[in-house]
């Protein structure tokens, strides 16, 4: 079971922080998308008044950064927590080889 974290745990690396702010960071990030996003779509719109083609082809784009930017975004966030899992299960290895008596 994991400890709550304390303040000395900043100054040494047994305990990582990072895994609980990738989740405040993905959410920023999905925010993000959503804003640039519906504001291309928005701009679209007011491009129709000027040349249809065009913002269509915005409003399009927009669809595409929502769907393909917010998949991107979560296949960057996971591949990062994966690094940290492996880093937990290694540092579970060494604990039970601690454990484990030498003959």
């Amino acid at each position: 079971m994991e400890s709550k974290f304390e303040f000395r745990d900043l100054f040494n690396f047994e305990k990582l922080i990072a895994p609980k702010v990738l989740k405040i960071v993905y959410w920023i990030g999905i925010a993000g998308i959503s804003i640039t996003g519906l504001s291309m779509f928005v701009s679209g719109l007011g491009m129709m008044q000027y040349t249809a083609g065009g913002g269509f082809g915005m409003m399009l784009l927009a669809l595409f950064v929502l769907a393909f930017g917010t998949l991107f975004w979560r296949i960057i966030i996971e591949i990062y927590m994966v690094f940290f899992g492996i880093f937990d299960r290694l540092g579970d290895i060494r604990a039970s080889l601690d454990k484990t008596p030498q003959p």
